[in-house]
């Protein structure tokens, strides 16, 4: 297939991007993320507002917003149907060529949509477009930045067989907010698993890393507020719910993924999932370390257990445990982490300043 070129920055307005935005009891941070979505070039074509029977005054934000903005579309359930079940809807819903899934309390940032759409459109085999995230709290404070082990040292195409190479050693190459699909790539696929909860759209972004590549844009597009009463931190904290979760996601994988890879693949992503609920667990729960509900997550049994037990008193012993689940489950290569933690730094150092800004202009911003 010829490839169109263009020359990068102008925008892409003959390209339809749609967004669905899923809303619960986040009314008043709605219109932080519709003025920074609206602020994108391109604009997009649509903004499909998934109100998840909101019991706030969220309808009435709406309203007001639709009043301002033809393109936004309202679809209000009565009972609550959950994220997953919204992102699907609003998938089947949406028109655009390409598409991206928000969250109230998340905000894109400048150049994220002219970006994507440029990419998207000079590389038609790929599946999706990532980019960086930064992480802030609910006060607007930078906590990192994510994904924290890169799949490049530059922006470029992840071919299948190169993400097929770096899973050895490294994975989850993209977070949620800085994701924008290929509309006809993720139906194809059948969409999100809702069996999956938050871990819905990073198994299908691994599928579909294997399956088909994507462009991975090193440029920070996307601010992603985190809080301990979050889905995806509820998750990690349930020993239950984690434990379903990996079941589910190695079932996925077996069932789904190239056929070249996804029996080994199941098993890295066995060990690295209960590696990293594990690792949620210390982050998010600021209470006595739970060693008996990790070494369960962990399966950790024997010296693996007894040892966990000795480190959880010890001091500095959230650091102790870490090192120990590292040493037992080896998620990662350690040149991956190595990079990782040395990207980490530089970031650090480099764009905490400029990012810092862009946040506090995208926070400031009202509509």
């Amino acid at each position: 297939m010829p490839r169109l070129t263009v020359r990068p920055g102008l925008g892409f307005t003959h390209v339809m991007i749609s967004v669905v935005v899923l809303n619960f009891n986040h009314g008043r941070l709605l219109p932080r993320a519709v003025a920074a979505l609206m602020a994108q070039t391109p604009c997009p074509a649509e903004v499909i507002v998934i109100n998840d029977a909101s019991t706030d005054d969220s309808l009435a934000i709406i309203a007001r917003l639709q009043a301002r903005f033809p393109s936004i579309k309202l679809i209000d359930h009565k009972e609550n149907q959950g994220a997953v079940a919204g992102m699907n809807e609003g998938l089947h819903a949406s028109r655009g060529e390409f598409v991206y899934f928000a969250a109230a309390d998340d905000y894109v940032l400048p150049g994220f949509f002219d970006a994507a759409t440029y990419a998207l459109t000079q590389h038609p085999e790929v599946a999706f477009f990532c980019g960086r995230v930064v992480l802030v709290d609910p006060q607007g404070k930078l906590l990192g930045f994510r994904p924290f082990m890169l799949p490049s040292r530059r922006s470029t195409v992840v071919t299948p067989a190169a993400a097929r190479a770096e899973s050895v050693a490294s994975d989850n190459w993209s977070v949620g907010p800085g994701v924008i699909y290929r509309r006809s790539r993720l139906i194809e696929a059948h969409g999100f698993d809702e069996n999956m909860a938050a871990f819905s759209d990073g198994i299908i972004v691994r599928r579909l890393a294997f399956e088909s590549g994507f462009y991975f844009d090193r440029r920070v597009v996307a601010a992603w507020e985190r809080y301990a009463e979050s889905l995806s931190a509820r998750s990690a904290l349930s020993t239950a719910e984690s434990a379903r979760l990996i079941a589910h996601a190695v079932a996925a994988v077996k069932a789904g993924f190239p056929a070249d890879i996804r029996d080994r693949y199941a098993c890295r992503l066995e060990r690295r999932l209960r590696f990293n609920m594990a690792r949620l667990w210390l982050v998010f729960d600021s209470r006595k370390i739970d060693i008996g509900g990790m070494a369960d997550v962990l399966q950790f049994k024997g010296f693996a257990g007894a040892v966990l037990k000795i480190c959880a008193p010890l001091p500095f012993s959230r650091l102790a445990v870490l090192g120990w689940m590292t040493l037992v489950m080896r998620p990662y290569g350690i040149g991956a982490v190595l990079a990782g933690w040395y990207h980490a730094k530089k970031a650090n150092a480099s764009e905490v300043g400029a990012v810092a800004k862009t946040i506090a202009e995208a926070r400031g911003r009202s509509i």
